[in-house]
């Protein structure tokens, strides 16, 4: 015989206490991470302990009939879930047990205050239903659940711990869990990952930690207020993502950082062909969350996403995580396959979306990159300029085409009021892009020679994205170009990767012997012709001549076979003394409109 359901919003049992409203897990006063999916079917185990309920009955109970998502492996995943946060062993199981052929049922001995005068006696809870069970109620049911709801925010209030959110500025995204555990899949959940973040950077009142700094946390298990202490941010948002044929599943929980607390946790469904919209209900969820007020612009946006070709939008996130994932994680020879590769899908997204805004812009970042070290500009920087204006035409809301024009009007154009125009432009549009503040301070910089409103720039960008230096512009690099050496020196020193900078920042003070010892570390760690002819300059300049001519040969020998940015060598030359070689390389610096 069954045993009978408890229905009371908090069941005890061991040393843990689930909230089955809130679908929070706590042991202690310490809140345990557990996704919501997993949190709902330990909820309705542990409602009716001793009980064997089949697959069947948990399908039906949680994910529901209409459910599109691979249910085997998802109440798989669950179990798991759940018998990691409780310590449990699937051998010798004191909570969920495993019963071959049959089910699962809850072992232990579970306590739980009163069920209220709203519970359902054989309903499973809100938090339980599939959202396909939502319907209208009628009143008598609504009033039920108003009076149940005044009575768990009165006993929210009561509980030792509790206290109210603080004021929310800031947040990370942590990388979306691919729930698939498909390899060939973590191109879509770190697509999703990063088009959530892009949603919720372009609410203006809040600082969002970009992509490029949240993938270091991509499968470490850190703690919330450790990941919120290294970002400085006050929430963290988690979550997974399933996809099944052309059907998407997102699950989002908010965390606030300062007490590792559970604030919202919800599901998403949708379609491939309307995923951005999937993607804006989240992030406007989120934002709603935190309480901010939204411009009319912000609503508009969230509000408003255009479908998408499948296929050209898979093929897009591909390219995305060819770009920015792989190419950043790949070694300085392999980076330019992987964007050449990045590049290739982007086409092949245009062939199915002609008009694909998106597609163009991830175009015109490609091409960029392509032009900073390993493809000349000539040849790459109007095809990067070309797809900048078609995905702004498009779409004059994306920031990133705008930015990357702004990249293109700097340093290939030499277009300085359209520099301006497109960075500023890019952050108005989106105000936690970290390549948007990059370059701008190099335009504050290059153009005005306003090093400290540049520096400043740089440092916000800084605050966005922690690893920036590896990724684009480096602080220290800014700083030895603006001749704030000592300044220079503290920063590369920081971040404990910048040797060549070091080496170039000493030599300028008269510190040779600290400028030759750090040239001497440099040298041995890369082959890019441009940081070599950095660290020869800074032999030169530190009175090792013999050092820095020495590395010419190998310098001018990757010139003759790839692309070599003219202007690094002639500073070489300079600093040997050599005004002819120095303004020869100066003049094909010029002609190829090197940066």
């Amino acid at each position: 015989m069954p045993a009978e359901a408890n229905n009371s919003p908090l069941l005890q049992f061991g040393p843990f206490q689930l909230d089955v409203q809130a679908c929070e897990l706590r042991k202690g006063d310490t809140l345990l991470h557990l996704a919501p999916q997993p949190c709902k079917v330990l909820a309705l185990l542990a409602s009716r302990p001793h009980k064997v309920f089949t697959r069947q009955e948990i399908q039906r109970e949680i994910w529901g009939v209409e459910t599109f998502v691979d249910f085997e492996q998802g109440l798989n995943v669950a179990i798991k879930q759940i018998r990691n946060a409780l310590c449990d062993d699937a051998e010798t199981p004191r909570y969920i047990e495993t019963l071959p052929r049959r089910g699962y049922r809850f072992i232990a001995e579970v306590d739980g205050q009163p069920a209220t005068a709203a519970s359902a006696p054989h309903a499973p809870p809100e938090a339980l239903r599939p959202s396909s069970y939502r319907r209208p109620l009628a009143l008598a049911i609504s009033l039920a659940l108003v009076v149940a709801a005044a009575v768990l925010v009165w006993r929210m209030g009561r509980i030792p711990g509790r206290t109210p959110p603080t004021h929310i500025q800031s947040l990370a995204v942590l990388p979306l869990e691919n729930l698939s555990h498909d390899a060939e899949q973590e191109y879509f959940a770190d697509g999703m990952t990063d088009e959530l973040i892009t949603d919720l950077a372009k609410i203006h009142a809040l600082r969002v930690i970009s992509r490029n700094s949240m993938m270091q946390y991509k499968g470490k298990r850190k703690s919330t207020p450790q990941i919120a202490q290294e970002l400085n941010v006050d929430a963290i948002v988690e979550g997974t993502v399933m996809r099944s044929g052309d059907r998407v599943r997102i699950t989002a929980q908010l965390i606030e950082a300062l007490n590792d607390r559970h604030l919202w946790a919800e599901t998403y469904e949708g379609d491939l062909h309307n995923i951005l919209a999937l993607q804006n209900e989240v992030a406007a969820a989120i934002a709603k969350e935190v309480k901010l007020k939204l411009s009319a612009q912000e609503e508009i946006h969230l509000a408003n996403a255009r479908p998408v070709n499948p296929e050209a939008h898979e093929a897009y996130l591909r390219g995305q995580y060819r770009l920015h994932g792989m190419a950043a994680e790949a070694t300085d020879t392999l980076k330019s396959q992987s964007i050449e590769k990045a590049i290739d899908y982007f086409q092949q997204a245009l062939t199915h979306d002609p008009n694909d805004a998106l597609a163009y812009s991830g175009l015109a970042e490609a091409y960029f990159d392509l032009s900073t070290s390993y493809r000349a500009p000539l040849e790459v920087m109007p095809k990067a300029k070309a797809a900048a204006v078609r995905a702004i035409e498009l779409d004059d809301s994306l920031a990133e085409a705008h930015s990357s024009l702004g990249y293109v009007a700097l340093t290939f154009d030499w277009d300085w009021v359209r520099a301006e125009h497109e960075f500023q432009r890019a952050l108005e549009l989106n105000p936690s892009l970290p390549r948007a503040h990059a370059g701008y301070a190099e335009y504050l910089l290059f153009k005005l020679g306003r090093a400290d409103e540049a520096i400043q720039e740089l440092q916000r960008a800084y605050a966005l994205d922690p690893l920036l230096p590896i990724a684009h512009v480096d602080l220290a690099w800014l700083s030895f170009l603006a001749r704030r050496y000592k300044e220079s020196i503290d920063t590369a020193q920081r971040f404990g990767h910048d040797d060549h900078i070091l080496a170039l920042s000493y030599a300028e003070l008269g510190q040779r012997d600290q400028a030759v010892a750090a040239a001497d570390r440099a040298v041995s760690s890369t082959r890019n012709p441009v940081i070599l002819s950095q660290i020869a300059a800074a032999y030169a300049l530190a009175g090792r001549p013999d050092k820095a001519r020495a590395m010419l040969p190998a310098i001018e020998g990757q010139a003759r076979e790839r692309y070599v940015c003219g202007f690094n060598v002639a500073c070489v030359y300079a600093a040997l003394g050599d005004k002819a070689q120095a303004f020869s390389w100066l003049g094909k610096a010029y002609l190829a409109r090197s940066d």
